[in-house]
């Protein structure tokens, strides 16, 4: 009946609807492609058959045309003018809005940039990262600097976390005016983001910082030796984790995620409680995502519960206490489990080492719940442990407070592999001594180092004045 009905629907339409619905499709076609030249060959069969460009088609055409190479820019221009200049002045929106900006650093437009944005704050329409970005580029220049730091500060009212390059667009703002306040205060929002840099970026750091009078210089400091000893300044690298209450905030997040209905939300209260009545775990185990390691569940194969045992017993036998978190599928009747299996999973039971998580929830709460709890309970000198391989890539975590969760996930994330895959103890990955991440000197944020993101060793010091020694090693 619907295929009918679209057959009649296209049998009634005009044969100028006909041609403009194909047109609107053969643009689309091109802005899919991203394909500049053959959109605009489009919209002359458009305008040649009396037909106009409606708003959602001019926007599409300039994010099209902004990055089609500068040859094409002048046009995407004109297409602007036609847009704001028109008979009937459009409604604004955050897509036009955004698109108008991004031309606008194309062609090199900075004022018309800023009161583009300027009309999206007094409209109070949505800013995104696609607003900023461009916005932070017109303006890498220095020479409007409060504006840029005005635009800073709005992407961080709207919730919208930066990359490196918007960054560094707004810390060479900082440098060109020689303003090492802001350009401190920079660096520190961007380090709570951006752990490690790229090689451009390291490069623009280190002009940045030579052209302060300080003394910059390329090191190797090994996580092996846990020291975290600079060679060329002699201070010291450090450990960066979650304050307290970050740590109590990010839980009440957990919460929150995980209570998606009346059930789940009872689930995860007896959850809380359960893990109040016992002493706080020194690591929490991913128990599927150890007892999947080099499998392929997808092809019938089963978990393996003696490589959690294995993971269980190498804490153990260090006087750590581990929590294995699971979801109760894997310890039903129709679980396929041999019955030293069973046995194994009784034992933890009766140790009060394992939880089950309930049906219809995810397990993965339950276990980011107890790593981050036990993190947050631990006395002075515990640090709580995560053991899983996961990536954390699902759209689940990405709803967690990034800033938050890289911090703590450096700092208490544990990797594993087994060296042989039948039997045999893990190889666990700790997270070294001190943060592998771009970090000032304690107590001087104008004193920094930054690590390479190629390489785990390699570091940019900048933290030696070219006037003072550096500190001898002790």
């Amino acid at each position: 009946k619907k295929a009918k009905r679209e057959k009649k629907e296209k049998e009634e339409l005009t044969d100028g609807e006909r041609m403009r619905g194909q047109l609107r499709n053969e643009l689309n076609q091109c802005c899919r492609h991203e394909n500049f030249d053959n959109a605009m060959k489009v919209v002359e069969k458009m305008r040649g058959g009396g037909f106009k460009l409606d708003q959602n088609q001019y926007v599409q055409l300039l994010h099209l045309c902004a990055g089609a190479g500068e040859e094409h820019w002048p046009t995407g221009g004109k297409l602007m003018k036609e847009l704001l200049e028109g008979e009937k002045m459009p409604e604004l929106t955050e897509p036009m809005a955004s698109g108008c900006i991004k031309l606008y650093d194309c062609l090199h437009q900075p004022e018309d940039a800023v009161q583009m944005w300027q009309r999206m704050r007094m409209l109070d329409l949505p800013r995104k990262r696609r607003t900023f970005a461009p916005l932070l580029a017109l303006l890498s220049d220095g020479k409007r600097l409060q504006t840029a730091l005005d635009v800073f500060k709005d992407s961080q009212t709207q919730g919208v976390d930066l990359l490196e390059e918007d960054f560094m667009n707004l810390a060479k703002a900082c440098a060109a005016q020689s303003d090492a306040e802001q350009l401190a205060s920079v660096l520190q929002a961007m380090m709570e983001l951006i752990y490690t840099l790229k090689p451009t970026t390291l490069a623009e750091i280190e002009a940045i910082f030579t052209n302060k009078n300080v003394e910059t210089a390329t090191v190797q400091i090994s996580a092996e030796d846990g020291k975290g000893l600079c060679p060329h300044c002699g201070e010291t690298l450090r450990s960066i984790d979650l304050s307290p209450e970050e740590l109590v905030e990010m839980c009440g997040q957990i919460c929150t995620l995980a209570k998606v209905g009346d059930f789940q939300s009872q689930a995860f209260e007896a959850f809380k409680q359960w893990l109040l009545r016992r002493d706080p775990p020194d690591a929490v185990v991913d128990g599927a995502n150890v007892g999947y390691y080099s499998l392929r569940p997808d092809q019938g194969e089963t978990l393996n519960y003696q490589k959690v045992a294995e993971v269980v017993r190498w804490f153990v036998t260090r006087g750590k206490r581990p929590l294995v978190v699971m979801h109760s599928r894997h310890f039903g009747a129709s679980a396929p489990m041999s019955s030293q299996d069973r046995q194994q999973v009784q034992r933890w039971k009766d140790d009060k080492i394992l939880y089950a998580t309930p049906p219809k929830m995810n397990d993965d709460w339950f276990w980011l719940y107890a790593a981050v709890w036990g993190s947050s309970v631990a006395g002075a000198g515990k640090e709580v442990v995560m053991v899983s391989n996961d990536q954390m890539r699902d759209h689940h975590f990405q709803m967690l407070s990034a800033r938050k969760f890289l911090k703590w996930r450096e700092r208490h994330w544990v990797n594993f592999h087994f060296a042989d895959r039948a039997r045999g103890p893990p190889i666990l990955a700790f997270p070294s001594k001190f943060s592998i991440r771009m970090q000032h000197v304690e107590g001087d944020p104008k004193r920094w180092h930054f690590p390479h993101a190629e390489s785990g060793t390699t570091w940019l010091c900048c933290a030696k004045n070219s006037t003072s020694e550096a500190k001898p090693e002790t």
